[in-house]
């Protein structure tokens, strides 16, 4: 899902020093910031399961 609303909302994590350093390196690889990683996880996940809550509508299907 693609947002293009403004991110101004903060979310303090807390995780393992293992944890971070991972991300990191996930986001270096792809080119991004650990927060904006964090967010398309999140996205997805979050935007993801509301999908799955929904009824199945065929036609939102078609389009």
């Amino acid at each position: 899902m693609l947002n293009k609303q403004k991110c101004l909302e903060s979310l303090h994590v807390h995780t393992s020093e293992t944890l971070m350093r991972d991300l990191q390196d996930i986001a270096m690889q792809q080119d991004r910031s650990v927060g904006e990683l964090i967010r398309a996880v999140l996205e997805q996940y979050a935007y993801g399961a509301v999908a799955k809550l929904r009824p199945f509508n065929a036609a939102d299907q078609a389009r």
